[in-house]
């Protein structure tokens, strides 16, 4: 693998893993695209570890409050008391721990191709549109989440281990339809982020003390760095558009990429 291929596939792992246009189905596009092989389980820790290292920087202040108001429950982030917040993670993280640790593998053998990735690209724009032609329809009722949204969240966000399905673009779309603003939504994506993003990464690790590394170092270290800076990047530039913005431009992006792959495909490319 060479460095050109690690800093493109880093930044589309950094931008994509975020941005609801879906990280998995960037990465095998392009694989596609540029006729490269597959880069390795040791590039995915690589850049796991980059981005999920740019959510913690990006929410290190929550972090650490959270963190230091466990012990007392004092203080309050995104609304909820500390302890409420980690335990409302602990329910929507459950469905992707349980169903991951049994299909991953399998689904990421079987659909990690352009044409299933096109798919699903497709039916994320689809479900990205409606959830902002709802939006626009009905306002946000703005109320904390509570055990029942957590846990319907943490399920939609199953469906990202497909290829193409976008996790944040999942779970924006669960958390709007179920009455929260884009910004909430939007923000709760991201702490859902974290352990979803920690325990892929113990996974490929898993599975990487199984196969052995075969990438170089160099080409680690280059691919770790491209994803933390393209994924803060990301992280800002969503938490931006959320805030009276609309999340249209995505919907008709990954409706449009995600036929013309099939459209491509169907044409034996």
């Amino acid at each position: 693998m060479s460095i050109l291929e690690a800093i493109v596939l880093a930044v589309v792992q950094g931008l994509s893993e975020f941005l609801p246009i879906s990280s998995s189905g960037h990465l095998a596009l392009a694989r596609w695209l540029f006729g490269w092989d597959d880069p390795g389980l040791d590039f995915d820790v690589a850049v796991h570890v980059g981005t999920l290292a740019a959510i913690l920087v990006a929410f290190r202040r929550d972090v650490c409050a959270v963190i230091s108001g466990l012990r007392s429950d004092v203080g309050c982030v995104e609304g909820l008391r500390p302890r409420r917040l980690l335990w409302l993670g602990l329910i929507g993280t459950l469905p992707i721990v349980m169903v991951g640790g049994l299909f991953y593998e399998t689904l990421q053998d079987d659909l990690r191709d352009a044409t299933a990735a096109g798919a699903f690209l497709l039916v994320t724009g689809v479900l990205i549109g409606g959830a902002e032609w709802r939006t626009r329809r009905a306002a946000p009722q703005g109320s904390p989440l509570g055990a029942g949204q957590a846990a319907a969240i943490g399920v939609a966000q199953c469906l990202a281990i497909l290829p193409g399905m976008s996790r944040s673009g999942i779970c924006m779309v669960a958390g709007m339809a179920l009455g929260q603003s884009r910004e909430a939504a939007a923000r709760w994506a991201f702490w859902l982020a974290m352990p979803a993003l920690a325990g892929a990464g113990v996974l490929a690790v898993a599975a990487l003390i199984d196969e052995g590394a075969s990438t170089g170092v160099d080409v680690l270290i280059v691919g770790a760095l491209v994803s933390f800076a393209t994924a803060l990047v990301a992280i800002r530039a969503l938490l931006w558009l959320v805030r009276g913005r609309s999340l249209a431009p995505f919907a008709v992006y990954c409706v449009i990429a995600g036929a013309a792959v099939l459209i491509a495909r169907a044409a034996g490319l």
